[in-house]
């Protein structure tokens, strides 16, 4: 009697801890709140009902899981107090109380903080406590197999994938590139990621950081970064092989996940890299617990879902490719229909609620570059097939011939390899496997293809080179046919090496960038306008282009032209960003509600790579 009364009083704080953490996420929009409301009673119903319920409530109380707890929920808190403060109904609040809506914000992120802590700590405990028991029986189990380059285990694993990516972004590091919207950041400090409902990177730049003004820290964060991805990709393995231990290999195959030309983009940003690996591992990490009860394999997909859409949502189509992938593995395997559809169904479910969850709950509406809206239902189909369509032409034009040869290979490899080993009739186990292959394919860009405004840029397509890193993984396994493991090995090696060749490009264009900025500055410097101490309106047209080494490199580098970006140019706002800030020019600013290229300016300075125009207080550098 007493241990059920203590069991219900323990369910009775856990719910209470529980819906003070879904206040501090949830947004301050009607919508959400419903939400928010519908997740407390399925919460409620779960946690009362649920005999899984009674392993979680057993979990350690060690105080390392109570910090980890409380400083999950202090990142909530940060989201909730950026979020509400600005909003009308915490203002009416404020106004009953008489009291500032900043001070009300604040109290309520402490008491919300420390009653969400509890259920966070406890979750975490029950998380990780289970991994580390399933890892270490993992290895266990190995334990009595020799240790060669056919076994290498868990942990020289990881260190080795580690050094590896590590030495292959040696040149994107060397070329100190602020890239794109690392200017803004290092200059003013700001973060921003909130306005894209990435609270989690938000949240986490302040500890890496150290700070709420985020001063350039790299390599830090692209060293972070690096050990996410290294984790990611022996999570990988594990889950695919089901073994703690892998072959040279298996290892070698990989190395496109952190080194394709797609998410070497992701690592050149001083900034955004840790968070950008952060979603990788975030969407493999819930298939750790695929063998474990229902209520633990769907809740662990769920946050695992959520935490990709609020790092970057470029990742939520990893996930499914996996999912798919481990359902044909159990299929040539004649794992029972029953069993593959209970695993599907519950992978489902979790994705299902993650994303509702972060659609309902959290999203933040944005329109720009890029939208948050999705295709209506009578443009849906079109509108998908239309925007596929545009990221595997953006594919075949960023990667060399050899490189498409590879992935061609690697694609008949990966059928080949499944095909043979499978126990199914051949025949059908190639129907089966040519099916889910072309499903991986679809998945790997994630939600985007279902956006009225997708990004197309490479960074958002880093899902690609993890669906060729499925491929080449499950290739390297066959241990009969050396032949096979060729055009992964291949592959690893091309995107091994273009890692210097673009960080090497990274440097070159930042010192051509330099040297043309700097013309111009040494031809304002000493004009009458700039002298005055008035404020001069100075705009750009034209670009600078390719550094000439660049330029001069064969046309199946395409790919450069969209990963380099051009920093010294007109109509664009990271254009003249940096001749704006960096270089300590007094007395200027920006109006783009104009266009000097209309005006009939006359020419101040005319030479071979700009010409500048001006009259009272406008200036026009046009760049040749």
């Amino acid at each position: 009697m007493a241990h059920g009364k203590k069991v219900l009083i323990t369910k009775v704080m856990l719910l209470f801890s529980g819906v003070a953490f879904l206040l501090l996420i949830t947004s301050a929009s009607k919508l959400a709140l419903c939400g928010c409301a519908v997740t407390m009673v399925c919460g409620f119903y779960f946690l009362w009902n649920n005999p899984a319920v009674s392993d979680i409530l057993q979990s350690t109380r060690k105080p390392v899981y109570i910090v980890l707890g409380f400083f999950v929920c202090c990142a909530a808190g940060s989201k909730f107090y950026s979020t509400w403060v600005i909003s009308g109904k915490i203002q009416k609040i404020s106004e009953v109380f008489s009291i500032e809506k900043e001070k009300l914000g604040f109290v309520c992120v402490i008491a919300g903080v420390i009653a969400a802590t509890p259920v966070i700590s406890i979750g975490l405990s029950f998380f990780i406590e289970a991994l580390l028991s399933d890892v270490k029986n993992a290895v266990q189990k190995d334990s009595g197999i020799r240790e060669n380059m056919r076994r290498i285990p868990l942990k020289k694993s990881i260190c080795m994938i580690a050094a590896v990516y590590m030495l292959g972004i040696i040149a994107i590091l060397r070329a100190n590139f602020y890239y794109v919207d690392d200017m803004g950041r290092a200059y003013a400090g700001y973060k921003d990621w909130a306005r894209l409902s990435r609270f989690l990177s938000e949240t986490l730049s302040s500890f890496i950081h150290m700070d709420n003004y985020l001063t350039d820290v790299s390599p830090l964060p692209q060293m972070a970064a690096v050990l996410f991805l290294a984790f990611s990709g022996i999570i990988l393995l594990y889950v695919i092989y089901g073994r703690a231990y892998f072959s040279i290999w298996e290892l070698l195959a990989l190395v496109p996940l952190g080194l394709n030309p797609y998410f070497l983009e992701c690592i050149s940003y001083k900034y955004d890299a840790p968070y950008m690996a952060l979603s990788v591992l975030a969407a493999v990490w819930p298939l750790l617990y695929m063998k474990r009860s229902a209520l633990t394999y769907i809740s662990a997909s769920m946050i695992g879902t959520i935490a990709v859409c609020t790092s970057y949502q470029a990742a939520t189509g990893i996930y499914p490719m996996l999912v798919i992938l481990l359902m044909l593995k159990m299929w040539i395997s004649e794992v029972p229909y029953r069993e593959i559809g209970s695993f599907c169904l519950r992978s489902l479910s979790g994705f299902g609620l993650g994303m509702a969850f972060f659609k309902i709950v959290i999203l933040l509406p944005v329109e720009g570059y890029m939208s948050s809206s999705m295709l209506g239902i009578k443009e849906i189909i079109p509108g998908i097939l239309n925007n596929l369509k545009k990221y595997y032409t953006y594919v075949g034009s960023d990667m060399k011939g050899f490189w498409l040869i590879l992935i061609a290979a690697l694609v008949i490899g990966f059928l080949w390899t499944i095909v043979y080993s499978s126990k199914q009739k051949k025949y059908l186990s190639a129907i089966v496997t040519v099916i889910a292959t072309l499903f991986m394919g679809l998945l790997c860009f994630g939600m985007y293809p279902v956006l009225e405004i997708p990004s197309f840029a490479p960074r958002a397509m880093y899902g690609f080179g993890v669906f060729i890193t499925i491929l080449a993984v499950c290739t390297v396994e066959s241990r009969e046919r050396i032949l096979l493991k060729l055009p992964a090995v291949f592959l690893s090696w091309t995107f091994f090496v273009f890692s210097f060749t673009y960080g090497n490009a990274l440097y070159v264009q930042k010192e051509y960038t330099d040297y043309r900025i700097r013309m111009v500055i040494d031809d304002l410097k000493d004009m009458d306008a700039f002298l005055t101490g008035e404020t001069i309106t100075v705009q750009l047209s034209g670009s600078i282009g390719q550094s000439p080494v660049i330029r001069n490199m064969p046309q199946d580098y395409q790919i450069l032209n969209r990963l380099v970006p051009i920093t010294f140019r007109g109509n664009w706002y990271w254009g003249d960003y940096g001749f704006g800030h960096y270089y300590g020019l007094k007395n200027i600013k920006s109006d783009s509600s104009i266009d000097l290229t209309t005006y009939n300016l006359p020419i101040l300075e005319d030479n071979m790579f700009h010409t500048i125009r001006g009259k009272d207080n406008y200036v026009l550098i046009e760049i040749k």
